[in-house]
């Protein structure tokens, strides 16, 4: 499951594949979201998911014959709302480092919030970093393309190698911050989160442009 999800990942990147959503669908993949959050994503089980959503079992199989297809769908619209949060941050505000601070800070509250990322914190420390490790660094290379084509698009004169680089080291920071919280900044605190951001990750970024 690990490898598999860096390639929703990449689909939920790709902004031209359509989205199948309906409101019977969105209340099952909830009932998935909600089971996975207290029970974990290995022990979550069709049937619990069935039991949650109220849904009659037909219904629930019709739209996800397997429960792999069901996990699987419920990681990729929970990666889009990632990505989603990600980019309102970057769109929040207009000088490029405001736009570095307000997405850190969106992608860090994005993960403290979410159910998922909080139960891996608590319950199963170290899956964060374990599951990055997979499938040979496919989901670290997705996030290292991401970052740097925001920094391309910023300053499209940046040297495409160093912000290659730059991308890398702001990706591999951005899974230990989550991996492994840190106290200082506090991840709970916006404004130590967009201070960091400003201080550290600013200037970083621009060795990429200059």
């Amino acid at each position: 499951m690990e490898a598999r999800l860096a390639t929703l990942i990449g689909q939920a990147l790709d902004t031209d594949q359509p989205e199948d959503a309906d409101a019977t669908r969105e209340r099952i993949l909830d009932a998935c979201l909600q089971a996975a959050a207290a029970m974990g994503v290995r022990r979550t089980t069709t049937e619990e998911v069935v039991r949650r959503s109220g849904l009659g079992r037909m219904t629930v199989y019709r739209r996800f014959p397997r429960r792999d297809d069901l996990v699987e769908a419920l990681m990729l619209r929970e990666c889009r709302r990632f990505l989603a949060a990600v980019a309102e941050g970057l769109e929040s505000r207009h000088e490029p480092e405001q736009r570095v601070a307000a997405a850190f800070v969106a992608a860090m509250r994005f993960v403290r919030t979410h159910p998922l990322t909080r139960r891996a914190a608590h319950a199963e420390p170290g899956s964060v970093l374990d599951t990055v490790a997979a499938g040979d660094g496919q989901i670290l290379a997705m996030g290292r393309g991401f970052i740097a084509a925001q920094i391309r698009s910023g300053a499209p004169g940046a040297d495409p190698q160093r912000a290659e680089q730059v991308a890398d080291v702001v990706a591999r920071l951005f899974v230990t911050y989550v991996g492994v919280p840190p106290t200082d900044p506090d991840p709970a605190d916006d404004e130590a989160l967009e201070a960091f951001a400003r201080e550290t990750l600013v200037p970083l970024i621009a060795l990429a442009v200059d």
